[in-house]
């Protein structure tokens, strides 16, 4: 297990993972003190968290504890946020012990410092607030009542009827020793079962997602200085793709040459490879033969390649889209945010919510943002297939501005013909097949 970054704020990486994660806890927790005998969801929901701190940072986890603390309180009240806060606390410790591969008796030492700030909080209230320790101890009172008038019609229990009146007594009388001495043991319990039922689906999420990408190796030398991105001309002489447990090439024998400026079409039905292509030309998966560049693809850096998938929610951060388009810069970043805007058709709309956006503007929206890194390539895979005849008809337009008023290499791939009638190239991909052309 590798060890996150400690600096720097929050990536989209973590903050997607754990505004997830959250929802995740709370809609455990929720469950689980709705329902009869839901303590086994409660347990549950330590999982989310913990996975979520052998993943990132520990802010990460805070700040996800915090959203679901939030939402717990809106829901129950401070008894559902309290929980909320124990259980993230829980998941934290089990998180990190196994990213740091600790061992059980630091794993037993991390819950016991969960437990002394719960035992605590716990014996400070009750100590301040009588009303509110007479209320708990009445309920331990009220409790036993019940089980007892149960017991009392089952002739074998009656001699532990006595028994248990001595010790609901000095649980009462005692309860500044016992209800620390129980919480211990809850807490203690809960870790150890969060923590079997968390390792492997934390090593199902490695083998499936590999390592997050915010995560660097511990130590590590400091990197060398990169240098700069040229991702166009990009050429491809007899590339083929085949993936892992695949039988067959999904793309095969490929030779084309994209010229920087240029708008470039990649047209197919779906499944023909279309997307494998355009993700070769990003950099994103690695193809035999050759692929030839004068530099780095620079995959989201400044003068480097920028890729616009078909989902749009997926891409769009901020709250605000003015917000989005600068996501992740530093202050002072220099954006023109009012004048990418405008050039993708969201003219005066930069304190427009994301949420009130329609699908149109959000897939422009995300396009100004990858403008906003100034690429020499962007990749348009399948950005116009959730629109509308109108949103697509607009969109293409745009694209064909980007690359002969913006001078940007527009790659677009699409099974729609009636988009490509202004590019400079047509790619027909069949069955993995490349076959280059002119519009008609």
């Amino acid at each position: 297990m590798r060890r996150p970054r400690s600096a720097g704020p929050l990536r989209p990486a973590e903050l997607a993972e754990a505004a997830i994660l959250a929802d995740l806890t709370v809609a455990l927790l929720f469950l689980g003190w709705m329902l009869p005998l839901g303590g086994v969801l409660e347990v549950l929901s330590t999982i989310p968290m913990a996975v979520l701190a052998a993943r990132h940072r520990a802010r990460t986890v805070v700040q996800a504890a915090v959203a679901a603390g939030t939402v717990a309180f809106l829901l129950g009240g401070v008894a559902l946020w309290s929980i909320a806060i124990l259980l993230s606390l829980v998941g934290l410790v089990v998180g990190v012990t196994i990213r740091r591969q600790w061992s059980s008796v630091q794993l037993t030492a991390a819950a016991g410092a969960v437990w002394a700030l719960l035992a605590g909080v716990s014996v400070a209230q009750l100590l301040a607030f009588a009303s509110f320790r007479k209320l708990t101890l009445d309920q331990v009172r009220i409790g036993w009542r019940g089980v007892r008038n149960l017991m009392n019609h089952i002739a074998a229990l009656g001699p532990l009827l006595h028994v248990g009146d001595v010790v609901v007594n000095d649980i009462v009388r005692y309860w500044w020793a016992v209800i620390p001495a129980g919480e211990l043991l809850l807490v203690q319990l809960v870790t150890v079962v969060c923590q079997a039922l968390a390792r492997p689906v934390i090593a199902r999420l490695a083998e499936s997602l590999g390592e997050p990408v915010d995560v660097v190796p511990a130590p590590a030398p400091a990197p060398a200085p990169a240098s700069s991105p040229l991702p166009v001309p990009v050429e491809l002489r007899e590339a083929a793709v085949r993936y892992p447990g695949a039988d067959h090439y999904a793309l095969a024998g490929v030779n084309l040459r994209v010229e920087p400026g240029s708008f470039v079409a990649v047209v197919g039905s779906n499944g023909s490879g279309k997307s494998t292509l355009a993700r070769v030309l990003a950099g994103m998966i690695e193809a035999e033969g050759e692929v030839i560049r004068g530099g780095p693809v620079g995959l989201g850096r400044p003068g480097g390649t920028a890729v616009v998938f078909q989902r749009p929610e997926s891409q769009v951060l901020g709250v605000r889209a003015r917000d989005d388009v600068v996501w992740g810069f530093r202050a002072g970043h220099g954006v023109d945010v009012d004048g990418l805007l405008a050039l993708v058709g969201l003219e005066g709309m930069g304190d427009e919510e994301t949420a009130t956006l329609s699908g149109g503007q959000l897939q422009r929206l995300a396009i100004a943002s990858a403008l906003a890194h100034r690429p020499a390539l962007l990749i348009s895979d399948e950005s116009t297939s959730m629109l509308d005849r109108s949103g697509r008809r607009r969109l293409a337009a745009l694209l064909d501005r980007l690359a002969h008023e913006q001078g940007v290499t527009v790659v677009h791939v699409t099974h729609r013909l009636e988009e490509v009638r202004t590019a400079d190239v047509v790619v027909t991909v069949e069955a993995g097949r490349v076959r280059v052309g002119q519009p008609r």
